[in-house]
């Protein structure tokens, strides 16, 4: 499973970049079907493995797969790509710098041993220089024994069949010896590992409805399903059973990492989340519908939004609520209604009736904002900064409703009407005033100083510098003040 991963936003969003090596050596000698498989290609090799398919391909660029096929054959002999496999087709782009590179001299005594033991592999074709130097390459590199690479040539030989070609060959090679295959005996170990699992193979194949034997890529799945990621065999037969449509190992590979990644390892799991799972996609459609937008894949919607927030305690018909309220108050992407969501769950809010009172408790705020707007003189909407300000006066400094009323009465009038409650009201805090009463005892002007000590005594205070470490401090920790810390 991925650590990390590109959303479909952003994969959308972003660029395509392509080699100027390209553009300037195999562009003008492309055909225009080729030069669209290419670049489209170049482009699914960042999508995720649910868009990066044959059949979409195929179906975007209007091409059957025989032609598909034939081109990236074109592409193989000139270097721009690796046909990894042929059924199910699957291609890697290769680096163009490499492409063009002349390739590195070997002494041909130095292989000779090699050369006739890899020939009598192949009885019904020649090999070709090209391939030799490709297999010299790769021993170079990896520094793999040479009798562990003709033991993968033949094991691949009876799977396919000599007319394999030397990329598949190699790209199993490097698979393997990316898991540290290296001598005859790692290779012999790695054989007797894909031997042992025959049985299962056999009943993995029944439940896809596959007759015949298994490709070596099948096998390496198998190797990760129940080796790397830890299912049981009952556990991959049970997800083969969900699947839909055409089963394959690439939907099964899919089913079990969807699997992985919502931690459901065993077979009873597996049936709960499936019968959960219909409930996810019905719930993930009305709350689609209900706020605009629409998804014709449902898994990443599911993954990352529908079930977090069924998981954080949230009622089916609560988050179908809170879609309605965002879609009301101009919130149409399922991103902007998880903000909202995040807002309710701090709150504890997770029913349809707490959601609702809740709302219906704001709705009554504002009418009381909107009388302490009027009574300064002004008629306009409630905003942002009026409900905080009305948070600050009533919970935080303790006024009611009517003291507020009062201080915006007297504010009447004054070109920024806010900021003379805001002072008049500290005023107030600062003097005990609490009721009406004392509000019109003491009016919207200062008292005249008791002695001559305290007359403008904002300017006897001790002065001294502030760094900005300090204001910073002073600022943040404002952020965690409450009612009781006034």
């Amino acid at each position: 499973m991925s650590l990390a991963k590109f959303s479909s936003d952003f994969l959308i969003e972003s660029f395509t970049l392509v080699d100027n090596l390209f553009i300037n050596e195999h562009l003008p000698h492309c055909t225009e079907k080729q030069l669209k498989v290419y670049l489209y290609g170049l482009y699914m090799c960042s999508m995720p493995e649910k868009l990066n398919s044959l059949d979409e391909m195929c179906e975007t660029l209007d091409v059957t797969e025989t032609e598909l096929t034939s081109i990236y054959a074109d592409f193989e002999d000139a270097g721009l790509c690796r046909i990894v496999s042929r059924k199910p087709l699957e291609v890697a782009y290769c680096s163009l710098k490499r492409a063009m590179q002349p390739p590195k001299k070997y002494k041909s005594e130095k292989w000779h041993d090699f050369n006739r033991e890899l020939q009598e592999l192949f009885h019904e074709r020649m090999l070709t220089p090209n391939e030799y130097n490709e297999y010299y390459s790769f021993l170079d590199s990896v520094k793999m024994d040479r009798d562990a690479m003709l033991m993968i040539v033949r094991y691949c030989i009876e799977l396919k069949g000599e007319s394999v070609r030397y990329p598949y060959i190699l790209t199993v090679a490097r698979n393997w010896a990316s898991e540290g295959v290296r001598t005859v005996a790692d290779v012999e170990a790695k054989l007797n590992e894909y031997e042992a699992q025959t049985e299962d193979m056999r009943a993995v194949l029944a439940a896809l409805g596959r007759k015949g034997g298994a490709e070596l890529e099948e096998k390496q799945m198998l190797t990760k399903w129940t080796r790397s990621w830890g299912f049981t065999l009952p556990a991959v037969l049970e997800a083969a059973k969900s699947l839909k449509g055409g089963k394959t190992f690439r939907k099964l590979d899919g089913r079990l990492d969807e699997f992985y990644r919502m931690s459901v390892f065993t077979a009873e799991e597996m049936k709960d989340y499936n019968a959960h799972r219909e409930k996810l996609q019905d719930l993930a459609v009305r709350i689609n519908k209900t706020i605009g937008v629409f998804y014709e894949s449902l898994d990443h919607v599911i993954e990352v939004y529908t079930s977090p927030w069924l998981d954080k305690g949230f009622s089916d018909e609560a988050l179908v609520t809170v879609a309605h309220y965002c879609f009301l108050s101009g919130i149409r992407t399922l991103d902007g209604m998880n903000g909202v969501v995040d807002k309710f769950y701090a709150q504890g809010l997770l029913t349809v009736e707490a959601i609702n009172a809740f709302i219906g408790e704001q709705l009554k705020q504002d009418e009381r904002i909107r009388k302490i707007i009027e009574a300064t003189g002004r008629s306009r909407g409630v905003t942002a900064a009026d409900r905080n300000f009305y948070r600050t006066w009533s919970a935080v400094w303790g006024f009611g409703d009517e003291v507020i009323v009062c201080a915006a009465e007297l504010c009447a009038g004054k070109s920024y009407p806010s900021s003379a409650v805001n002072r008049l009201l500290s005023e107030w805090k600062s003097r005990g005033v609490r009721t009406v009463e004392d509000a019109k005892r003491v009016g919207a002007g200062v008292a005249a100083p008791a002695d001559k000590a305290a007359v403008n005594s904002s300017r006897n205070f001790k002065e001294r510098t502030y760094t900005a470490e300090e204001l910073k401090a002073v600022m943040t920790s404002m952020d965690d003040l409450d009612e009781n810390d006034v």
